[in-house]
């Protein structure tokens, strides 16, 4: 039941990523805490979701890109963490993410098509759109539960058959890898912003 919970609450904060208040809880840092507070991973979500942060913070959402969604990958992580090593929950959450974001691109064109509703709508004088704006985030809320859902067993089923001691070393030795890496290029990006203001 609280697997159900979790990805309940994270599709609805998922919200706040461009649908809907933009408060930020919709980080990977803040979804990584709570998912494991609620899952019981306090230390691990948090952990997670700060790894999480920083890889995401080093992709730029310029024009039609979409990066990885960090509130799917957190959750998915932090639900995986009863099933194997946190460093292979990492991953697949983070692979959970950037599958997220091809949805999401698609997810924002067929959105478009509630922007020409509401543009047509209120040529009519008609003001009345709250039912529109509702549809829309049931809708988006629906579709990242079934998607976090759907990775949540998908990968459950893949991780309880790839969890021995190799792999675990490899996935260890990844996660420092990857946080060497996005470090790295984030002292260069500010590095590079802070020379350009010279």
């Amino acid at each position: 039941m609280r697997v159900f919970w979790v990805i309940l609450i994270s599709s609805l904060i998922n919200l706040d990523n461009a649908s809907a208040f933009q408060f930020l809880i919709s980080r990977p840092s803040f979804v990584g805490s709570l998912c494991g507070y609620i899952f019981g991973f306090p230390v691990e979500g948090f952990l997670i979701g700060v790894l999480l942060e920083l890889v995401i913070l080093d992709f730029t959402p310029v024009g039609g890109f979409t990066i990885p969604n960090g509130t799917v990958a957190a959750c998915v992580s932090v639900l995986l963490l009863s099933k194997t090593n946190p460093y292979l929950a990492f991953f697949a959450g983070l692979v959970s993410g950037v599958l997220y974001s091809v949805v999401e691109k698609y997810l924002r064109l067929f959105n478009s098509k509630f922007n020409l509703l509401l543009d047509n709508q209120i040529k009519k004088g008609d003001y009345n759109f709250g039912k529109l704006i509702i549809l829309a985030l049931v809708m988006e809320t629906v579709i990242s539960f079934v998607f976090i859902s759907l990775c949540y067993y998908i990968f459950s089923f893949v991780v309880s058959n790839l969890n021995f001691v190799y792999l675990t070393k490899v996935f260890r030795l990844s996660v420092f890898g990857t946080v060497f890496v996005t470090l790295t290029s984030l002292y260069f990006k500010f590095r590079t912003q802070v020379a350009k203001n010279d």
